[in-house]
């Protein structure tokens, strides 16, 4: 019965097509169309339904297609992130905004320890800003103009090591791949262009009178050795496992030479001298402040250098 089906179907559009050859010079397409989709059709239902499991595969594939297809052209169309950016997404799938904040509090002592304080305007451009939950460490607003890219990362692969009373935990495992270079990238582009105010008030900072009359020498030389003696000695651990990446090396402390302090002069001088070098490091080097230390250990750990600095001069 299909058979005959067929057969008629196909004289029967054979003969008009070939009329309307002869009377209107051409065989519209939408005929040609019908015609095709009335032999065809039968064919392609009985197909489909032979070979259900198939033709299902073949639409899946070709969806799945589509869909990666569409997926890579967005991918490929977003912006491409340079490394700060890239770093700045380190920090918070890391969760540092849990431990640190980025907020100097105005009128407070964070302009000193941690300054100058950023604009709110500045702060609501942050998308999102990191304002920060609490402060277990201390605030990262300036600290690309504190620390140097070589303490960073030596302070990821082993806090405790570089900041003796830290109680950070290490993230060495981040230099596995890019994620550790470009968190350094990051912080190190967290400060403000012009700084010279800020620098000026450090320059004018001294402990109080107070602070200088508790200190104690020998609780400086415990606060030497917890906090600056794993780059301050010969043997230190900072100093061994770093010392082709410093800058210029840590000076011996106890031995010298001290690049950075008068050879001569007033005692009084030199303490003013060490105990701002403690609490804020020296700009453009690798030697980090001491923010967080109060006054009074900033004045221990300088009256006992001042006194180790005065042997080691008189010394032939």
């Amino acid at each position: 019965m299909a058979g005959w089906i067929y057969a008629i179907a196909g004289w029967t559009g054979s003969a008009m097509g070939i009329g309307m050859g002869q009377n209107l010079g051409h065989v519209p397409s939408i005929f040609v169309a019908g015609a095709g989709a009335a032999i065809l059709l039968p064919h392609l239902f009985a197909a489909l339904h032979k070979r259900a499991r198939e033709v299902a595969l073949v639409v899946f594939v070709l969806l799945a297609a589509a869909f990666l297809n569409r997926l890579l052209n967005a991918v490929t169309a977003l912006p491409q992130l340079n490394q700060v950016e890239r770093g700045r997404r380190v920090y918070i799938s890391e969760g540092c905004i849990h431990c640190h904040s980025q907020y100097v509090r105005p009128n407070s002592l964070d302009e000193l320890m941690w300054g100058p304080v950023e604009s709110i305007n500045d702060m609501r451009e942050e998308n999102p800003p990191l304002i920060g939950n609490r402060r277990q460490g201390p605030d990262l607003s300036e600290v690309g103009a504190r620390r140097s890219a070589l303490w960073l990362k030596a302070h990821f692969y082993n806090p405790a090591e570089v900041s003796g009373s830290s109680i950070m935990p290490s993230y060495g495992f981040l230099f596995n791949d890019e994620r550790g270079g470009d968190l350094v990238a990051y912080l190190e582009n967290l400060h403000l262009t012009d700084a010279s105010k800020h620098l000026a008030e450090e320059r004018e900072w001294q402990p109080s009178a107070t602070a200088r009359a508790e200190a104690n020498a020998a609780d400086g030389k415990h606060l030497y050795q917890r906090d600056c003696a794993n780059c301050h000695s010969v043997d230190g651990s900072v100093r061994l496992t770093w010392q082709s990446s410093f800058k210029r090396l840590p000076p011996d402390l106890v031995n010298g030479p001290y690049f950075y302090l008068p050879p001569s002069g007033p005692e009084e001088q030199r303490m003013i001298l060490l105990e701002q070098i403690a609490k804020f490091g020296i700009p453009g080097t690798d030697m980090p402040g001491h923010e967080y230390l109060s006054d009074k250990d900033i004045a221990s750990i300088s009256l006992w250098l001042s006194r180790v600095i005065a042997q080691s001069n008189q010394q032939p």
